[in-house]
């Protein structure tokens, strides 16, 4: 086995990975120091989780160019002063490539003591009933204590290189305790495609920069802005939002106003060398009265449109068209209606290549380029803002505060499979892009409950937290990044589908790319608000993407296509499901063991099955040159 490297914050590059975790530690050991146990990643250990092992295996899916998560639970026999936790390269089967210690962060997990649950959550959704200690913040110190009786999470995060070699790996995970040492194999599987480098959702979490922790290092200003952009990139946020007063004005309506724009073009340069995509400039516009007086209007601050225009200029300068949005006043409500609108054409005749994004609370705002509703508005208004984005707007969501219920949402006392599950809705729904106001607003000391949540729901200031040198990860921060992983699996499969139907031309008219990954999509999450709660599920599904894009990969080729979508209710009378699909030329094709009687020159095939009371499933197989490929498609058939 190759070199161990301690603890430490790792830079790698990614790639499409399964890890196990399988207990290997000496007896003799085992009982001196404790148990150390693979768990998954959507579990929030508890510090009295229990050290029995469901299985000796920790499986984690994943594919080039991805950040994959895993976690260990370490149970000490003992208090002891200094745990501390170390993993070897990690060795590919029947190769000498291998995936260096490096390429690994190993953080120990921390937890928040809470005196309250957030409220308007029902009871079966909270991970934990107040009082309790909620796991969240990672810790940035490499050895830790540890106390005896109590469950202590280790969290894996592995970068996987693009070029990396797929199959199977092997390491082992060590956690040493006054000496004496605890050892985990990890065993890791790498998928054969990449998630792209290129973002395909728009991410932003609202930050205050430098945020605590910081504000007296301002000789040190842009060294830790580009350190904290490149942090958020690569846990795949794409957008930052900024003051608009960054640009200063100087002079007077008789003189006439001068700008200097110098601070936040280099505060772009900054970020978009780290690879953020766009920011997000507030505000230009004010309220004439409370949020919530319905005789509030909205008027343009004059100082702030004039900065705009300035800014309108360095962008055609520096030709950074589409690089920036700006906002009017957040959550406008209905009585804004047509102040609103009329305020948005007016930012539009300023400064024509900014786009104007908001937190809307209502859907009638005039020529919005993003809209944003809440989660829970956007369920309830649908329809609008479906006609909106078919007019050419990008439509977004936001969480916040709000919605609680059983919506899904990030808050602290929260099951982790709520904040990654926010991106499957994403696709589900085809958009744009999702904002969360709260990175790292804290309100006092950031590892406390008051820090993290003073007079709002639990965790809703931070998702984040600050570190010596810059900014600290979490669990829901991670699993944010694994959620939008999820999503690109599902883009990855429907850009493979796209590429097949081109590649085929009139014989594949009928094959939707998006048809299939919604239909993998629906066993996560089938509205905005109806999902499952059963991590096995998410872990499963997101496996079977994976698996079917390898499929489109290996020969032969079998794409298929049913109609209905499959999942879908089938009541008695007849039940008739017409069944397209591809398959490379001169291949068989059975249907239920059955033979397709024609097959096209270009491999399109279709037939029809008439489904028995006691068979939900089809079952399509192609065999070729030597070797077969199978699918299936399951429905649901009632009375």
């Amino acid at each position: 086995m190759r070199p161990c490297n301690r603890l430490a914050v790792c830079l790698i590059r990614p790639t499409v990975v399964i890890v196990t975790l399988a207990c290997c530690g000496r007896q003799a050991a085992s009982a001196e120091i404790g148990v150390l146990r693979p768990s998954d990643c959507l579990t929030k250990e508890m510090r009295s989780a229990g050290a029995e092992k469901a299985s000796d295996a920790l499986s984690i899916s994943g594919a080039r160019g991805e950040t994959v998560s895993g976690q260990a639970v370490f149970h000490p026999e003992t208090d002891a002063r200094s745990a501390t936790a170390s993993i070897s390269d990690l060795l590919h089967h029947g190769s000498t490539a291998s995936i260096p210690a490096g390429a690994v962060k190993l953080q120990w997990v921390r937890y928040i003591d809470i005196t309250r649950n957030t409220a308007g959550i029902p009871l079966d959704e909270w991970v934990a009933r107040a009082p309790a200690s909620i796991p969240d913040p990672y810790w940035e110190e490499s050895a830790i204590p540890v106390k005896a009786g109590q469950a202590q999470p280790l969290w894996i995060e592995i970068r996987i290189p693009r070029d990396a070699p797929s199959g199977d790996y092997e390491g082992k995970l060590t956690v040493t305790v006054d000496g004496r040492q605890l050892s985990l194999p990890v065993s890791l599987h790498v998928w054969s495609f990449e998630v792209p480098a290129e973002r395909h959702l728009s991410v932003v979490n609202w930050w205050s920069f430098p945020g605590h922790g910081f504000e007296k290092r301002e000789g040190e200003y842009w060294d830790l802005l580009g350190r904290f952009a490149e942090f958020l990139v690569q846990h795949r946020q794409t957008d930052l939002s900024v003051g608009i007063g960054m640009i200063t004005e100087s002079g007077d309506a008789t003189k006439g106003f001068t700008h200097d724009t110098g601070r936040l073009e280099r505060y772009a340069d900054v970020v978009f060398k780290a690879g953020i995509r766009q920011i997000h400039l507030h505000a230009v516009g004010r309220r004439t009265a409370d949020i919530l007086d319905p005789l509030s209007q909205v008027k343009p601050d004059e100082a702030n449109l004039r900065r705009l225009g300035a800014w309108e200029k360095v962008i055609q300068r520096r030709g950074w068209q589409k690089r920036f949005a700006v906002s009017i006043v957040d959550e406008p409500f209905i009585w804004y209606e047509d102040s609103y609108a009329d305020t948005v054409d007016l930012v539009h005749k300023t400064a024509p290549s900014i786009r104007v994004i908001e937190a809307v609370e209502t859907e009638y705002l005039g020529k919005v380029d993003i809209y944003v509703p809440k989660l829970s508005h956007l369920n309830l208004w649908y329809p609008r803002f479906d006609e909106i984005r078919r007019q050419g707007a990008e439509l977004w969501f936001y969480v916040c505060c709000h919605p609680v219920g059983r919506y899904p949402n990030r808050f602290l006392d929260q099951p982790l499979l709520k904040a990654r599950v926010l991106f499957w809705i994403c696709y589900l729904y085809n958009l744009d892009g999702y904002l969360h106001w709260g990175l790292n607003h804290f309100a006092g000391d950031p590892y406390t409950e008051e820090g993290i949540s003073k007079g709002l729901p639990l965790g809703d200031r931070a998702v984040v937290y600050p570190g010596r040198n810059g900014l600290l990860g979490s669990l829901r921060f991670s699993a944010q990044r694994d959620g939008l992983q999820d999503f690109e699996y599902l883009w990855v499969l429907e850009d493979q589908l796209r590429k097949t139907k081109d590649r085929i031309g009139a014989d594949a008219f009928w094959l939707d790319p998006r048809q299939r990954p919604l239909e993998l999509c629906r066993r996560v999450i089938w509205s905005f608000h109806d999902y499952t709660r059963d991590p096995a599920v998410l872990l499963d599904t997101r496996r079977a993407i994976a698996e079917e894009i390898e499929a489109l990969q290996a020969p032969p080729l079998l794409v298929v296509q049913t109609s209905p979508p499959e999942g879908t209710v089938i009541p008695a009378g007849p039940r008739h499901v017409n069944v397209r699909g591809l398959v490379p030329p001169g291949a068989k094709v059975t249907i239920n063991g059955k033979p397709v009687p024609s097959v096209r020159p270009s491999g399109y095939f279709r037939h029809v099955c008439f489904m028995a009371d006691d068979t939900p499933t089809i079952t399509i197989a192609a065999e070729h040159e030597g070797k077969t490929t199978a699918t299936a498609r399951t429905f649901r058939l009632t009375d």
